[in-house]
């Protein structure tokens, strides 16, 4: 807090010595004073009739009280600004100590969006095309033995219906590693896209998304981040809310801050309850890793909203990198998994 207006701020060599000017001054009319009512004679006259109590000898030790009382308070205040000097070091170590996890947090998790992002195209190129070239094999056996070899013809197809369903779960498993949308339409149009995938999953729920603002070139770390929060927040409302309408906002607020909310009208929460998930944790952290804020608005028996808050820096606004979408993976099949946040209730 900024000293007030016109004082100055305690530790100012200026206020020190406006303190001394003020004790002499002090002083020096308390001498002014003394000299001119003759204190000292007027004392010993009103205590001279006690003095068998030595009542005289007062004027002496209350002067060493004094003393002694300006000696104690200088001690505490030595001691105030000891612990003073120890609390700010310490919270200067837990700030930059906070710094540092949070550098860490980001770094974390953009190593881990990378590295899924290297096992889908792993997954793509490797285990995708073994199933393509089984399935293919499949096929040709089938064909070669229909009508001859009853029995090759029903182990094919059987070859074929099982290539086909283990990959359909390898492109699932894919499209959770890693959003192929983010890559390939954009934040805006990838995050629709996931609202749209949700609300067919959820025929029921009227789901909503607003959008507003520029979106583009907001980063990569920014980008994942939304994305994740938005796929988090639907995946525990279709699982926990019980809500009949949903809305999705992403808006960029100002150059600085976009900001994300996700609210049903479900069965909310209590805000001070104890949570054994880690969805709110994940979030949390995916958030405060970015200097952001998370919110939590909600009444039981009202719904929830959660609002993110994310600062846009310099260094983290501009085109996000061109990385190469993992193949073969279809944007329409985009599902609102939940994310690595273990998907616990964010409610």
């Amino acid at each position: 807090m900024p000293p007030a207006e016109g004082r100055a701020p305690p530790g100012n060599p200026s206020a020190a010595i406006r303190d001394l000017l003020v004790v002499a001054a002090a002083t020096g009319l308390a001498f002014a004073l003394s000299s001119l009512l003759e204190l000292r004679e007027w004392l010993t006259e009103v205590t001279h009739p006690l003095e068998r109590y030595q009542m005289d000898e007062l004027p002496l030790t209350f002067a060493v009280l004094a003393l002694a009382l300006a000696w104690f308070a200088w001690r505490r205040w030595r001691h105030a600004e000891q612990e003073l000097h120890l609390r700010i070091q310490a919270q200067r170590e837990l700030s930059d100590a906070l710094a540092e996890n949070r550098s860490l947090s980001q770094r974390y998790l953009m190593l881990q969006e990378e590295e899924r992002r290297n096992l889908a195209r792993e997954m793509h190129d490797e285990l995708g095309q073994c199933l393509n070239a089984i399935k293919l094999d499949a096929v040709s056996m089938r064909d070669m033995a229909q009508g001859r070899h009853p029995e090759v013809e029903t182990a094919a197809n059987s070859i074929i219906d099982l290539s086909g369903h283990v990959y359909d779960v390898v492109r699932g498993i894919m499209q959770r590693l890693r959003p192929a949308a983010l890559d390939a339409l954009g934040l805006h149009d990838a995050v629709a896209h996931l609202v749209g995938q949700w609300r067919r999953r959820h025929p029921a729920v009227d789901c909503r998304f607003e959008a507003g603002g520029d979106l583009t070139e907001l980063g990569e770390v920014v980008n994942i981040t939304v994305y994740r929060l938005v796929q988090e927040c639907l995946t525990n409302v279709g699982k926990h809310a019980r809500a009949g309408a949903v809305t999705v906002s992403l808006q960029r607020t100002s150059p600085e801050e976009v900001r994300i909310s996700v609210r049903d009208d479900g069965r909310g929460m209590a805000l001070n309850a104890k949570r054994s998930g880690l969805g709110l944790v994940g979030l949390r952290e995916r958030v405060e890793a970015l200097d952001g804020r998370l919110l939590l608005r909600s009444v039981p028996g009202q719904g929830l909203e959660v609002v993110a808050l994310l600062p846009l820096s310099v260094e983290e606004e501009g085109p996000a990198p061109a990385h190469e979408p993992a193949r073969g993976a279809d944007p329409g099949q985009e599902e609102a998994a939940g994310s690595e946040t273990g998907g616990g209730r964010v409610a």
